[in-house]
C-alpha cells in the first residue's frame, strides 16, 4: 500500500498525463511561415558575416544588396506571420505553449533586427537594393547614428542565433518527452 502523500501525487499526475502526452499540430501555414522564416535568418547571418569579413568588393556589394532585400522581406514575413496568430487563426492548443517567453523574445528581436539595420542604411543612405529598387527611408539621412544603429543590428543578431540554439534545444527537448511517454 503507498503512503497518502505518493498516491495523492500519482493521481494528480494521471490527471496530467492527457495534457502533457498531447501533441501541438501546427496548420500547414503556420509551418510554412515557421520554415520560411527560419530559411530567411539563416541566409540573412551568413549573408551578414560574409559581407562583413569581407568588407570592400563586389561581391561585398550584391551580398549587402541581397541582405538588404531579404531582411526587408523577413519582416514582411513575421509580420505577416504575428497576424496570422493575433487575428486568431491559431487553433487554441497551440497558443497555449509551454515555453511562450522564448516564442515572443524571438519574434520580437526578428522584428527589431531588421528595423534596426534599416535604419541604419537610411542613415547612410544606403537603401538601394537589387534592379534599382530602394527601400524607403525610416531613419533620418545624416543623423549621425548610423554607426550606432548597425552596431546594435549586428548584436541584435548574435544575440537571436542564441535564441534560436535555444527555440531548437526546447523542440528537442519536447520531442525527446514526447518519444518516452
Amino acid at each position: 500500500m503507498k503512503p497518502a502523500g505518493i498516491a495523492q501525487t500519482q493521481a494528480l499526475a494521471d490527471v496530467d498525463a492527457p495534457r502533457r502526452r498531447a501533441v501541438r499540430h501546427y496548420r500547414s501555414l503556420a509551418k510554412g511561415f515557421h520554415w520560411v522564416t527560419a530559411g530567411l535568418v539563416l541566409t540573412l547571418v551568413a549573408s551578414g558575416v560574409i559581407m562583413k569579413q569581407l568588407s570592400e568588393g563586389s561581391i561585398a556589394d550584391t551580398l549587402f544588396s541581397l541582405h538588404k532585400l531579404v531582411g526587408a522581406l523577413t519582416l514582411t514575413v513575421v509580420l505577416i506571420r504575428l497576424s496570422y496568430r493575433f487575428v486568431g487563426l491559431e487553433p487554441a492548443s497551440v497558443a497555449s505553449y509551454r515555453r511562450p517567453t522564448v516564442h515572443w523574445m524571438l519574434y520580437g528581436i526578428i522584428v527589431l533586427v531588421p528595423l534596426l539595420g534599416w535604419a541604419g542604411v537610411s542613415d547612410f543612405a544606403s537603401r538601394d537594393i537589387f534592379l534599382g529598387y530602394s527601400l524607403p527611408a525610416i531613419w533620418p539621412e545624416g543623423s549621425g547614428y548610423g554607426e550606432l544603429l548597425l552596431s546594435v543590428h549586428a548584436y541584435l543578431a548574435f544575440a537571436l542565433l542564441g535564441l534560436v540554439a535555444l527555440h531548437i534545444g526546447n523542440a528537442l527537448q519536447d520531442y525527446m518527452t514526447r518519444a518516452r511517454e
